[in-house]
């Protein structure tokens, strides 16, 4: 009887031991395919950088147009000799191949991802369709577990395909909104008093405003390339807003740079005022944090979770400013990315988020 007993008590020791092997080979392999990864969103974030210079006060209300190359090639100028015109108006508009160019491509890629959501998305009404007149006592397990997987897959690349498109048509709301930038605006209310030809040396239209004072101030060349007619720019340190006229070379190295004051504070000549210009490094770009990139085989990439498994998306990187880095292509706002990813994950790894 005894002998019975010390054989039951070892059985039930061993199955205790089988039992725990399986729970924590289990434990084990749920770690190893899927493990919990930190986790953030790409945001939208402007970079930028601040330029200073002392502009000094004169009245002035004669505002020159000139041409502006760095927009491209003039397509139309919106006014004739003795226009009335208002603050903001647009006066001339020019076109840019290269956007144009880049914008028709994207086009055509949002196109074929939009074609693939759609194939996509007809194969899960399809394999839904049958799963739902599936017969459990007719038809073989085999064959619904077949189409299970089928479903899920089309589901997948659906999601793929729709996320690519997502991407896409923000990079061309981008372009188009570049497009729609190449104008030169009035930078005050007035009269159109001079229009002369495209391509000659003197302005291509003169306007006689209503302004008040105007901030003069010698600028380097670096600066003077960040401002442009018709730019909104801040006046000292109260924040005072101030509207660039002109942009004209002074000598070999220096341009002279004249800013409409559009604030009614009282002004008097010769008074002396900060000219802030704001370098758009970047505007509403697509950001992530340094740690979320990933550099391999030569080629950077950042890691998306979809439907909790692992995507490695190619990006292109522009700037990095206070930890964080500028996404130019291959990501959009608003988009789970994985921080301090390892290399060896593999796009299709099933993951846990921390």
């Amino acid at each position: 009887m005894n002998k019975l007993k010390w054989v039951a008590a070892a059985i039930m020791v061993v199955l205790l031991l089988v039992m725990n092997i399986v729970i924590f080979d289990k434990q084990e392999s749920a770690a190893v395919e899927a493990p919990r990864v930190k986790t953030g969103l790409s945001l939208q974030k402007d970079f930028i950088k601040k330029h200073e210079t002392t502009g000094v006060a004169q009245s002035k209300n004669t505002f020159e147009i000139y041409e502006n190359a760095s927009l491209g090639s003039i397509k139309e100028v919106m006014v004739s000799k003795g226009d009335t015109v208002t603050s903001g108006q647009t006066l001339i508009t020019y076109e840019n191949a290269e956007i144009e160019k880049e914008l028709r491509d994207l086009k055509r890629d949002k196109e074929a991802a939009d074609v693939r959501s759609s194939h996509y998305s007809g194969q899960i009404d399809e394999w839904k369709s049958e799963l739902s007149d599936f017969d459990e006592e007719k038809d073989s397990k085999d064959a619904k577990v077949l189409l299970q997987e089928k479903l899920a897959e089309a589901e997948l690349q659906n999601d793929l395909a729709e996320n690519e498109s997502s991407v896409l048509s923000d990079e061309i709301s981008d372009l188009e909104k570049q497009l729609d930038d190449l104008s030169v605006k009035s930078p005050a209310d007035g009269i159109v008093s001079e229009l002369n030809g495209v391509g000659d040396d003197e302005s291509l239209l003169t306007i006689v405003g209503q302004g008040n004072f105007e901030l003069l101030s010698n600028i380097d060349q670096k600066m003077a390339s960040l401002v442009k007619t018709g730019d909104t720019v801040q006046i000292g340190e109260k924040l005072l807003k101030g509207t660039v006229q002109t942009v004209l070379p002074a000598d070999q190295n220096n341009f002279k740079l004249t800013v409409l004051v559009e604030d009614e504070a009282s002004w008097v000549e010769g008074q002396t005022a900060q000219i802030i210009v704001t370098e758009k490094l970047a505007e509403k770009a697509t950001s992530v944090p340094k740690q979320a990139i990933l550099k391999d085989d030569g080629k950077t990439y950042v890691l998306t979770i979809v439907k909790n498994k692992l995507y490695k998306y190619a990006v292109s990187t522009g700037l990095e400013q206070k930890g964080n880095v500028q996404i130019t292509k291959g990501l959009k706002k608003g988009q789970v990315i994985v921080l301090d990813p390892s290399p060896v994950f593999v796009s299709g790894q099933p993951v846990l988020k921390k």
